[in-house]
């Protein structure tokens, strides 16, 4: 079974994650906070401040792949907290990733790397960033720290600049622009899945939207490179079907 680390553990992404994949993976999980009872004894749980670069260090010992989603998400709020901590928590996982010859590093980025795009363009890879908040600036450094990493270091890494993900359960009003960039939970893992087992991949910056009728990102780099295969529609989970 391949070790996987998982950072920011107790967020909703991870959660999901391994409470439907813990039997595939050797997993540990690491949070600030952490609590009892979350996952199955086969999961391994460490309470961690990751701003601590000798903790990063004995966590990535022995794993195969990171999946680095812990960090402040706030697209609101310009606080220097912000800056401080994404960017000090992603240089020490991907650090110690490095040095404890970690296979590779999957990157929880955003959509919000973009997000200064008009909404009526569809946005790819190979397009600059252009961010709108402070938190795409975090996750914008993030892309760059993980190229820096791959191309010199040698690891493999992949940057998923994820949208909107949601359980539809709890949305109850959704914009266009919210229901362009969706990411239903399973089309998510499904694509997790893919990222971690595809191999002969060395540098990719992947979309992670769903199969929208309209997309804020496309999508089909993601399909290529990890055979994504989406079937969520926002357009007609939401909008369709509270006309009708």
């Amino acid at each position: 079974m391949k070790k996987i680390l998982i950072t920011g553990g107790f967020g909703k992404i991870a959660k999901y994650f391994i409470q439907n994949f813990e039997h595939k993976y050797e997993i540990t999980v690491v949070d600030i906070i952490t609590s009892n009872g979350i996952f199955s004894d086969n999961v391994r749980v460490e309470k961690a401040n990751l701003t601590d670069f000798s903790i990063c260090s004995k966590l990535c010992e022995g794993i195969d792949t990171v999946i680095h989603l812990a960090g402040i998400v706030d697209p609101v709020s310009e606080s220097d907290d912000i800056l401080d901590t994404n960017i000090k928590i992603t240089q020490n996982i991907f650090k110690a990733a490095v040095k404890a010859k970690c296979k590779r590093l999957i990157f929880a980025s955003s959509a919000q790397t973009i997000e200064s795009y008009p909404t009526d363009i569809q946005v790819n890879k190979n397009m600059l960033v252009k961010p709108k908040n402070i938190y795409g600036v975090s996750k914008c450094f993030g892309e760059a720290l993980a190229a820096y990493y791959s191309y010199n270091r040698g690891i493999s890494a992949i940057c998923l600049r994820i949208g909107a993900y949601e359980f539809p359960e709890d949305f109850t009003e959704m914009n266009a622009r919210d229901l362009s960039a969706f990411l239903h939970p399973d089309d998510f893992n499904q694509l997790l899945i893919g990222c971690i087992e595809t191999k002969n991949l060395q540098y990719e910056v992947l979309n992670a939207i769903s199969e929208n009728r309209y997309k804020r990102l496309d999508i089909s780099e993601s399909k290529e490179k990890v055979g994504y295969r989406p079937k969520a529609d926002a357009f007609e989970l939401f909008k369709l079907s509270k006309e009708g």
